[in-house]
């Protein structure tokens, strides 16, 4: 899959602290660059999780309309399957990680993304694994 460089994964709760009225400073002018640079991509993962949290049709539209245009990356079973293996991986060491958030983080290895989030889960998948990311906590 050819891809441009330095594309950026922006996880749900980067999203969700973005579309707030009071964003962080810090993350309104990471998204705004990141957005600017076309370096954004998403996966089905964050769509649904962001899509669900919708209020109203008008909202959901309104937001897939803008998420749809991002760079779109699928998930194949080698992801599931690095996914399974962190899991399995944390709970040797006692640290039980959501299956959402496995996902994720194995998508970004897999396709080599750095992950935008204010999420602690994907700091502990860091320090087992390939996984790059900037946190905005």
């Amino acid at each position: 899959m050819s891809k441009p460089d330095g594309l950026i994964l922006v996880d749900t709760s980067a999203w969700i602290l973005g579309l707030k009225q009071n964003c962080p400073e810090i993350l309104k002018k990471i998204l705004t660059e990141i957005l600017d640079k076309d370096q954004v991509c998403i996966c089905g993962i964050i769509l649904l999780e962001i899509l669900q949290g919708t209020r109203t049709k008008k909202e959901y539209h309104a937001i897939y309309s803008d998420l749809k245009a991002l760079h779109y990356f699928e998930v194949n079973q080698e992801i599931w399957i690095r996914a399974s293996q962190l899991g399995y991986d944390l709970r040797r060491k006692e640290k039980t990680i959501p299956s959402a958030d496995l996902l994720i983080a194995s998508i970004a290895i897999y396709y080599n993304l750095y992950l935008l989030h204010a999420d602690q889960h994907f700091e502990i998948i860091k320090q087992i694994s390939d996984l790059k990311t900037r946190s905005v906590n």
